[in-house]
């Protein structure tokens, strides 16, 4: 704050308050005011004591009588409207610190105060522009490029966020917040290595971080190194008992490796700590039927989804959760009523501003399949790589390809890696900016990819890739690697779809929770694995029907080990003694034994899921 302009007992004010002495701060603001009493300064001075004294109403008096005598008064106009949020006028708060930034545009410390409230508020589209102006009229400032940074976060410019925050870590590199945040982002982002590596620096600065603990692991346990992500989330755990979050995510962990009762225990210890965390239920009916739960569990958590003041995320999942349960007990319209909201939570929070474009879709898969034909296939693979590593599994989503990777990865010749999004993130290195493959590139890409799946399995004779939506990549992946089987996993197509509709993603497809764009999806899919079916080597490419493989374990599974060029081994007639992680939806089905309840699954839904039903035709 300026210096006081009365003298001295306005000095005397500020030195006492700067003590906090506030009754003798009082005392000479008060003989201050009864010399020069229309002194803006000296009102502020004299708000600030108020406010300290927690007399918000004498001190709000004060403001308004500086600001009657100087309405551009800034330490005021600042002082105002920090004094209007904290009581909750929001409105007006932001009026007073607009007008601050009209009266003084070059001040940077102004518009980041004035981005913060905006913020705070959730205008963050209107924050972003305060904080780019602050950025703008003082470049180095690290503060005001991490605001920044939040702010585009928050405004779903995640993409530039990544690059505010790796700004504001590079004018700042011991600021252990930012790369907090860029770690964070990064694992929204599926840019895992990056995510750790920011976790690592963070841990750097401070090795007792809780936030950077938590962090890498879930950067490691969604990188494929989960033997390394459990000693972080254990330390995260410990370093703050009382997280919530840490502790279901070690629960979420625990579900990974099929340690159910481990993870059962943390998950219910989650919920007493965050009782408002959504994807704890999720997890926790996911992992035991509801018909062994209290009923006064299940109507407190419909109580709890009816607090508007939940974020939408959550509430999504405490939908989902309760979706589970009504399953569980057969009341299937309540189930489908909590899925459908919990459908509609999740569109709302990840699809909403980014309408799926139909059209962009198809024209894609027609594109797919007018370049992929059997004749260049066949001159792509002359180019190929020599190996046959890697074992493809392919198909809808939730058509059971976690069941079958988790029944071929029982063989001890055969390692699971489970989801690799490697051909979806380097499909454009294939092409010289034509529609028209390139040799030479594929071959390359090929052996990246090998050399990937071997640190997966330095030993294995096969490494598996389930990846489901590689379905679209299997032109480029037979001309890489045309010895390579592929598996494709099918299943009843209303059933597939029900599936794709009642589960919660951390990260969704962009078709998933609309039910027309489920269908449409599922048509498009089901035309292009009609061209694969008519274009690849029969014997590269194999189908298994879903309903089939659960009615006949043995059978199929001696079928797909002989296609895979393996000796049979009994082992994989146990697959739910396997303990191998896994990251997907069907983690705790995978471990069960052979079972039949997902089969025409949706009898116990017709009535409300006539959209699906359509794909019966």
């Amino acid at each position: 704050m300026s210096s006081p302009t009365e003298m001295p007992h306005a000095e005397l004010a500020m030195r006492a308050l700067q003590q906090n002495r506030l009754g003798e701060a009082s005392k000479q603001v008060l003989l201050a005011l009864e010399r020069t009493p229309a002194d803006s300064q000296v009102l502020v001075l004299a708000s600030m004591i108020a406010s300290q004294q927690r007399d918000l109403g004498l001190s709000e008096s004060y403001l308004r009588r500086a600001l009657e005598a100087d309405p551009d008064n800034k330490e005021g106009l600042i002082v105002l409207s920090k004094l209007l949020e904290t009581t909750k006028r929001h409105p007006e708060a932001i009026s007073v610190a607009h007008h601050a930034v009209t009266v003084f545009p070059d001040d940077a410390d102004l518009w980041g105060h004035f981005g913060l409230i905006l913020a705070r508020q959730g205008a963050f589209a209107e924050a972003v522009e305060a904080f780019s102006r602050a950025r703008i009229l003082d470049p180095r400032n690290p503060v005001a490029v991490q605001n920044l940074a939040t702010a585009l976060a928050d405004a779903g410019h995640e993409h530039e966020a990544i690059e505010a925050y790796q700004d504001a870590t590079k004018l700042n590199p011991r600021n252990i917040g930012a790369w907090i945040s860029l770690a964070r982002i990064l694992l929204m982002h599926g840019r895992f290595p990056e995510s750790i590596k920011a976790a690592d620096r963070a841990l750097d600065l401070d090795r007792i971080s809780q936030p950077a603990h938590l962090l890498r692991a879930l950067a490691l346990s969604e990188n494929a190194q989960g033997s390394e992500a459990e000693p972080h989330l254990r330390r995260a755990v410990k370093l703050n008992p009382k997280d919530g979050l840490a502790k279901a995510a070690l629960g979420y962990w625990f579900q990974e490796e099929g340690r159910f009762p481990e993870s059962l225990q943390i998950i219910e210890e989650a919920i007493g700590l965050l009782p408002d965390h959504g994807f704890a239920y999720y997890n926790f009916f996911r992992a035991k039927k509801a018909t062994e739960v209290e009923p006064s569990f299940i109507e407190a958590l419909k109580t709890r989804v009816q607090n508007s003041g939940l974020p939408v995320r959550d509430r999504g999942y405490m939908h989902y959760a309760l979706g589970k349960a009504h399953e569980d007990l057969r009341e299937y319209e309540a189930a489908m009523r909590f899925y459908t909201e919990g459908n509609r939570c999740a569109y709302e929070i990840w699809l909403s501003k980014r309408p799926w474009e139909r059209e962009d879709y198809h024209n894609r898969f027609s594109r797919t399949i007018e370049v992929f034909d059997k004749n260049r296939l066949a001159n792509l693979a002359k180019d190929g790589l020599d190996t046959d590593l890697p074992l493809i599994i392919v198909g809808m989503m939730r058509s059971g390809t976690s069941l079958l990777e988790q029944i071929l990865s029982s063989h001890p010749d055969v390692v699971g890696a489970g989801e690799l999004p490697f051909w979806h993130d380097n499909e454009d290195e294939a092409y010289d900016g034509d529609p028209i493959p390139n040799g030479t590139k594929i071959r390359a890409l090929g052996e990246r990819y090998t050399e990937r799946l071997r640190t997966l399995g330095p030993n294995a004779k096969r490494v598996t890739d389930k990846l489901p939506h590689n379905y679209a990549m299997l032109g480029l992946i037979h001309g890489a690697l045309p010895n390579a089987k592929i598996v494709h996993v099918k299943r009843n197509p209303v059933d597939n779809c029900l599936s794709i509709y009642t589960t919660a993603y951390q990260r969704p497809p962009v078709f998933a929770h609309d039910r027309d764009n489920i269908v449409f999806a599922y048509r498009e899919y089901e035309r292009i694995i009609a061209h694969w079916r008519a274009v690849l080597p029969a014997d590269r490419f194999i189908e298994v029907q879903y309903e089939d493989l659960v009615s006949d374990r043995e059978y199929w599974t001696r079928k797909l080990i002989d296609f895979s060029g393996l000796e049979w081994d009994d082992a994989c007639l146990s697959h739910e003694t396997n303990q191998r992680a896994v990251r997907t939806p069907s983690l705790w089905q995978v471990r069960q034994p052979i079972y039949k309840t997902s089969v025409e699954r949706w009898k116990r839904f017709e009535p409300w899921i006539p959209e699906f039903l359509a794909l019966q035709d």
